[in-house]
């Protein structure tokens, strides 16, 4: 049984200098599409981050505040959570939870101790 309203398959060799153009055409506002379309997300990001100091300054001391900086620890790089625990406005769980996450990885690297240094801690508080 045919397929009623199914469209011709088109073979990409035989199209004339004019399909070809088209084809081009086509292409290139795709292109273009993409292109505002990553404009207009990062014109968003920019109106967020504009914002975020005045939220942060909000969140300060509250749970939400905890919440916001784990959230953000958690999906970050183990390189990019060691900057957000030096942040001055996140909670000091958060931090704790964050060098947590840092000794675990050293030690599966073998590197102890390093995870303290890290986060501007002495394995030898106290001394100096």
């Amino acid at each position: 049984m045919a397929q009623k309203n199914r469209h011709p398959v088109i073979d990409w060799n035989r199209m004339t200098d004019r399909q070809r153009q088209m084809k081009a055409r086509a292409e290139n506002l795709t292109a273009q599409i993409a292109v505002d379309q990553h404009r207009e997300h990062d014109r968003a990001n920019k109106a967020l981050f504009a914002s975020l100091e005045s939220v942060l300054a909000q969140l300060a001391g509250t749970p939400k505040a905890v919440e916001f900086f784990r959230l953000f620890s958690e999906t970050a790089t183990l390189a990019n959570a060691k900057r957000i625990a030096n942040h001055p406005d996140c909670p000091s769980v958060v931090r704790d939870e964050i060098a947590q996450r840092i000794e675990k990885t050293a030690a599966t690297r073998g590197n102890e101790g390093v995870a303290r240094a890290a986060l501007g801690k002495s394995d030898h508080a106290g001394e100096d």
